[in-house]
């Protein structure tokens, strides 16, 4: 150590869920550990809010921050900026179903005129 150094460290660790255009922070935590007298300190991160249970690398909200943008971490198909299927379900996360869908009616042309019944 450096005579001019101080006898306190900051660390910072930050979790980060994948995104389109920008990684979003999902949780941080910060902790000042005082070197003042020598030994070991420990530091355990059991409540860091990292959970991604269907492993599409969004986090659903939660924890300390709310940060998580994943609407459904049961369906790795439900994640921000994902293919709206129709299929009754939200999957890109913006809160309506089947947006973007086009859903039209269709008749049958049995006598092949251009024209449905």
């Amino acid at each position: 150590r450096k005579a001019d150094w101080g006898r306190d460290v900051e660390i910072t660790v930050r979790a980060f869920e994948k995104g389109c255009a920008a990684e979003q922070l999902v949780d941080e935590r910060k902790q000042t550990f005082s070197f003042a007298s020598a030994g070991r300190q420990e530091w355990l991160l059991e409540d860091l809010h990292t959970a991604d249970e269907d492993g599409d690398g969004f986090v659903s909200p939660g924890g300390p921050m709310n940060r998580g943008t994943d609407c459904d971490d049961r369906r790795a198909t439900a994640f921000p900026g994902a293919l709206e299927l129709c299929n009754g379900l939200d999957d890109n996360c913006d809160g309506r179903m089947e947006t973007g869908v086009v859903n039209r009616v269709w008749y049958l042309d049995s006598d092949r005129d251009s024209f449905g019944r």
